[in-house]
């Protein structure tokens, strides 16, 4: 299959049992596992939080281990190189991709997908470490932007929460630059929360958008909570005595980890009966 510029769209539903309760949604990404600049304690410190966590999913972002650039899988995908040089390529991959699938199993039937990113192996076979890892943990390989449709039920009552997602492009050096660049996908698709990781910040912007609807009582008025989010990194930018591009481009150090996405069903009571929708917020 295709995998750059792959795009999905993906629905799962989510079961409901009590009103009133956030459901967490926590996007990870740019965790560079293998890299000698991954933040090896925040991340294991982060799974050991995730796991203990209640009535939480996850969404992959992308860039989990180092390996392979774009012009990096350009010159390693050479039909000259012998056989058991491609083998032990395939099988560096496989080890890295199960050692990735052991720290992440626990997300096992919680984890909505996994979106590529632009560090990645190849396989010989064309498909991706990212596709292996999805298939390990039997959740769905994303591509590089999926609109995600999450469906709350609560009895007879129904309510969604759509994403839009992409791993992400450019970097910006200053915060509003970044946080631009995640508001400039609600240009194209209507959606509740816009994600991107890519430049390894962490930062939230939120913004109100006016929309009309119309039921037995009239017209009414309304108004659509937007969150737009970059979702962070476990990867160092500064080490004693270590190389890194951050180091080198003079850039600031970013503080690692994820940022956390309430989801929170409420009920209203009116005259025309109850209404249910979901409250969204976001922390860094």
């Amino acid at each position: 299959m295709q995998t750059t510029g792959l795009f999905v769209i993906h629905k799962i539903t989510v079961d409901v049992k009590e009103i009133n309760k956030p459901i967490y949604l926590i996007p990870f990404g740019d965790i560079h596992r293998s890299s000698q600049m991954c933040h090896v304690e925040k991340w294991k410190e982060f799974l050991l939080w995730a796991k203990k966590k209640e009535r939480a999913l996850f969404l992959g972002m992308g860039d989990y281990d180092d390996l392979t650039s774009a012009s990096e899988r350009n010159i390693l995908i050479n039909r000259g190189l012998h056989d058991t040089t491609t083998k032990t390529i395939n099988d560096l991959y496989r080890t890295h991709t199960e050692k990735l699938a052991k720290e992440l199993i626990f997300m096992h039937g919680k984890l909505i997908g996994l979106m590529e990113g632009n560090h990645y192996g190849e396989f010989s076979n064309g498909t991706t470490t990212t596709q292996a890892l999805a298939d390990k943990l039997e959740t769905k390989y994303l591509g590089c932007s999926a609109f995600i449709r999450l469906a709350f039920r609560y009895g007879k009552k129904r309510a969604s929460v759509d994403v839009w997602a992409h791993h992400g492009k450019g970097a910006a050096r200053l915060m509003g630059g970044s946080i631009n660049r995640v508001q400039q996908m609600g240009e194209s698709a209507e959606a509740d929360i816009f994600l991107m990781g890519h430049d390894h910040k962490k930062a939230v912007g939120m913004m109100d958008k006016l929309h009309l609807s119309e039921g037995n009582s009239g017209l009414k008025l309304r108004h659509r909570k937007q969150l737009y989010i970059r979702t962070g990194s476990f990867l160092k930018g500064y080490e004693n005595n270590t190389v890194s591009y951050v180091a080198d481009m003079a850039l600031n150090p970013t503080n690692l980890g994820v940022v956390k996405i309430e989801i929170t069903p409420r009920r209203v009571e009116n005259k025309n009966g109850d209404s249910y929708y979901l409250d969204l917020h976001a922390s860094i």
